[in-house]
C-alpha cells in the first residue's frame, strides 16, 4: 500500500470504504476498495464472487481489478478510476434540464450490452444492473465511456454450482418479473430485462417500475406491459399460483406513449427486452445488431466476445489469488 497516496473517500457500505488514491510509481489516479475484516457468509460469497468475475471478465466495458493486496489480513481491491456512475450522470443531467440525446443513449447501451455480451459469452450473468452499478468517465464532450462494475452479485452459469439460485438480486425496479416469482432457475435473459429498464429511463431521467415493494413492482409491471397471457409468458401463471399472486386484469400501455421523444427502433428493442417471457428477450449479441444500434461500429455476426488464452490466463489467476483471498477474507 506504500506506493498509493490517498486522496479522498469516495463512499462506503456493508463492505467497507471505497478511496479515490494516486499511484506514486505509475502517476495513475485508481480507486481502492478497503474491505472488512470480519464478514457474515453472504457477505464472504459476494466477495469472492466479484474477484472472481472481475478476473474472469476483463474487457474495455468492465471496470478492471488492477491489484489485489492482503495486508495484516485486510484486503484492499484497487480499481481503475472512474469519473462517476450512470446514475450521478443522469441526476446531473435533470438537474440541469439537459436530457440525453437518442444518439448519446445509443453509444451508452452499446458499450453495456457490449459488456454483457463478454460476461454472457463466459457463462456469467450480473445480476444487479442498474445505473448506480455502471461507472462513466468523460473522455471528451461528445463521448462518454461505461463500464459494469459491482459484480458482487455476479453468478457463473456454466459451471454446476450447487447453490440454488436466490430471489434476492436486483435492485427491485430493475427485477425481472420471473425473478419476483421465485423461479428456481433463471439466465441472462434477466439482466437484459433491466437493461430494457435502464434504456427506457434514460430517455426519461424515472424510472419505469418505480414501487416502494415487490408487489407494487409487480403491478407497475403489469400497468406497462399489461397482465401476461399464457401464450405471452408460459411459465409465469404457473409461477404466480404456486405464490398465490393473482395478476391485475389491466391492459397496459404503448411504450411509443411512456417515451414519446424515442425513435422506433428504440421503442422496437426496449420492447423486446421487457417481455414477460425471458426466452423472448433477445441476448446481449442479439441486441447490439438491432436496428437501433446500426449508427454504431458494426458488430460481426460471428464475433468472438473473448480469446481462449484470456480466458485460460484468467483461470490461472483465479487460482493463484485463491489462497490470497481466503486467507484475508476467513
Amino acid at each position: 500500500m506504500e506506493k498509493y497516496q490517498l486522496i479522498e473517500e469516495l463512499g462506503g457500505g456493508s463492505f467497507g470504504v471505497v478511496w479515490k488514491a494516486f499511484n506514486k510509481q505509475t502517476h495513475e489516479t485508481v480507486a481502492i476498495k478497503k474491505l472488512l475484516t470480519k464478514y457474515d457468509d453472504s457477505t464472504k460469497t459476494m466477495i469472492r464472487r466479484e474477484i472472481k468475475s472481475l478476473v474472469s471478465n476483463r474487457h474495455q466495458n468492465i471496470v478492471a481489478l488492477k491489484e489485489i493486496i492482503n495486508r495484516n489480513n485486510t484486503i484492499f481491491l484497487v480499481f481503475e478510476f472512474m469519473d462517476g456512475s450512470l446514475h450521478d450522470l443522469m441526476l446531473h443531467r435533470m438537474n440541469n434540464a439537459s436530457p440525453f440525446s437518442e444518439t448519446e443513449i445509443r453509444d451508452v447501451c452499446f458499450q453495456i450490452f457490449r459488456g454483457l455480451a463478454h460476461m454472457h459469452r463466459n457463462g456469467y450473468i450480473h445480476r444487479d444492473l442498474k445505473p448506480a452499478n455502471l461507472l462513466v468517465s468523460n473522455v471528451d464532450h461528445d463521448h462518454v465511456v461505461v463500464k459494469i462494475s459491482d459484480l458482487g452479485s455476479s453468478r457463473e452459469t456454466i459451471r454446476n454450482d450447487p447453490l440454488p439460485y436466490t430471489h434476492i438480486v436486483t435492485t427491485s425496479w430493475y427485477r425481472a418479473p420471473e425473478v419476483f416469482l421465485h423461479s428456481k432457475v433463471y439466465d441472462s435473459a434477466v439482466d437484459m430485462w433491466a437493461m430494457g429498464a435502464i434504456m427506457a429511463e434514460l430517455f426519461t431521467f424515472h424510472p419505469l417500475f418505480k414501487g416502494s415493494s415487490d408487489l407494487r413492482v409487480m403491478h407497475k409491471i403489469c400497468g406497462v406491459l399489461g397482465a401476461p397471457t399464457r401464450s405471452s409468458w408460459p411459465d409465469g401463471h404457473e409461477l404466480a399460483r404456486n405464490m398465490s399472486f393473482r395478476f391485475p386484469g389491466v391492459r397496459g400501455v404503448t411504450f411509443s406513449y411512456l417515451l414519446p421523444s424515442a425513435s422506433a427502433e428504440a421503442v422496437n428493442l426496449i420492447g423486446s427486452l421487457l417481455s414477460w417471457w425471458p426466452c423472448a428477450r433477445p441476448t446481449a449479441l442479439e441486441a447490439l445488431q438491432h436496428p437501433f444500434f446500426h449508427g454504431c461500429y458494426p458488430v460481426p455476426r460471428n464475433v468472438r466476445l473473448h480469446r481462449l488464452r484470456s480466458f485460460v490466463t484468467a483461470r490461472f489467476q483465479i487460482g493463484a489469488i485463491a489462497g490470497v483471498i481466503e486467507e484475508g477474507i476467513n
